[in-house]
């Protein structure tokens, strides 16, 4: 399936796309209650991610990839929210439940004065 067409054979999500910010993130991240996703490209990635953060690239995206646990919450990231948004839709197309993404991605948690992992 295209990320950026619609396509009516697949089901709509029941679940809705959850949008957080930083402090909620480190909040999560804190209580080992999230798997953290990096969306953007490996070269992005190298220059600097969230740490603990597992880089699944949204031009090759594979949910395979993504570790899955009944008691975590997925959430994805990226440079500025637009491809984990849309990187999150795809999940929840396919079914994942708990899924959120970080907005205004890693300028976000930068912002809040969280470290980035080089």
């Amino acid at each position: 399936m295209n990320l950026f067409s619609f396509n009516p054979s697949h089901p709509l999500p029941t679940h809705s796309l959850q949008t957080i910010d930083a402090h909620t993130l480190k909040q999560w991240l804190d209580q080992q209650a999230a798997v953290l996703v990096d969306v953007r490209e490996p070269n992005e990635y190298a220059t600097g991610h969230i740490p603990g953060a597992i880089l699944v690239p949204l031009s090759r995206f594979d949910s395979r990839k993504i570790p899955q646990s009944p008691n975590l919450k997925i959430v994805l990231y990226c440079r500025s929210g637009q491809r984990s948004a849309m990187a999150a839709q795809k999940l929840l197309h396919q079914g994942y439940q708990d899924v959120a993404h970080l907005g205004s991605g890693i300028g976000a948690w930068a912002k809040a004065g969280y470290p980035i992992q080089a």
